[in-house]
């Protein structure tokens, strides 16, 4: 594969996932509200606590176990629209995106528990104090390994066929380096802006505040469909050694397909 095609198609990528992030507000508010009801949640556990009072209020506060409570989950919540809009994507319904297969959940962990297991030896070498000239190859060797499964629990979670084991350890090595760039291009800018509106609330009346948390629970949820849409056209396209297994310029037409698909299903009719 020519390196302008694969600069070209890493472009159409991130193209590809932030308007998929901002299709997703439109399309699956209620599984948005998965990540935006528990933010809400902690920052009125913050502002009842003061946090808001002052820069020096919001640190000393910050361990508090109230908000601490809340903010696992929120962790739990915002990972798990993160997932769930990838897979939406994928089957194209809010009801088979919540109807996940006993199947594909035994695969997803099977998979989760072992890519840990093998990344584990590494990660405990990385922490003896050896020298980078070792350590170093360690962390990428544990990166790569680390990638290849991310990219089959992924791919096992949106039921990608195509998406085994072997695949996900040797040709589709690729695409875990392409989820990775169109994860940080998702989460970086939307996480600047969250640190931000919270940098900007602090000793604002109480009015603006509230504000301005609303906002962020809001935001949160954009937040969440956009690297979700990251994380599906990262495992989608599938990049190989050889190529994109679907272009990213194909992936609306693969989401339609999808959608389709689970209309024929619902109403018993011939897909097109």
């Amino acid at each position: 594969m020519r390196i302008i095609d694969a600069v070209s198609g890493m472009a159409r990528a991130v193209v590809e996932t932030y308007r998929l992030g901002g299709r997703a507000v439109r399309a699956v508010p209620l599984v948005l509200a998965i990540a935006v009801v528990p933010e809400f949640l902690q920052h009125i556990a913050e502002i009842h606590l003061g946090m808001f009072v002052s820069i020096e209020q919001f640190r000393a506060l910050g361990n508090d176990p109230l908000r601490w409570g809340f903010g696992y989950v929120k962790v739990a919540g915002f990972v798990i629209a993160i997932l769930a809009v990838a897979r939406f994507w994928s089957v194209g319904s809010v009801r088979r995106t919540l109807q996940v297969p006993p199947m594909t959940i035994v695969r997803v962990v099977a998979g989760m528990i072992v890519g840990l297991a093998a990344a584990w030896p590494f990660m405990w070498l990385g922490k003896q104090g050896l020298s980078p000239a070792i350590n170093v190859p360690l962390q990428i060797v544990s990166t790569v390994i680390q990638g290849g499964f991310w990219i089959y629990v992924v791919g096992a979670l949106i039921e990608d066929p195509g998406v085994t084991p072997r695949r996900a350890m040797t040709s589709l090595l690729p695409a875990g380096i392409v989820l990775s760039v169109l994860a940080a291009t998702a989460f970086g800018p939307a996480q600047a802006l969250h640190m931000a509106n919270h940098k900007l609330a602090m000793g604002q009346p109480s009015a603006i505040v509230w504000a301005l948390m609303a906002f962020d629970a809001l935001w949160v949820g954009l937040f969440a469909a956009l690297v979700g849409s990251a994380v599906f056209v990262g495992v989608k396209t599938g990049l190989t050694w050889k190529g994109w297994t679907v272009h990213p310029r194909d992936l609306d037409a693969a989401v339609e397909r999808a959608e389709r698909a689970d209309d024929a299903r619902r109403f018993k009719i011939e897909p097109a």
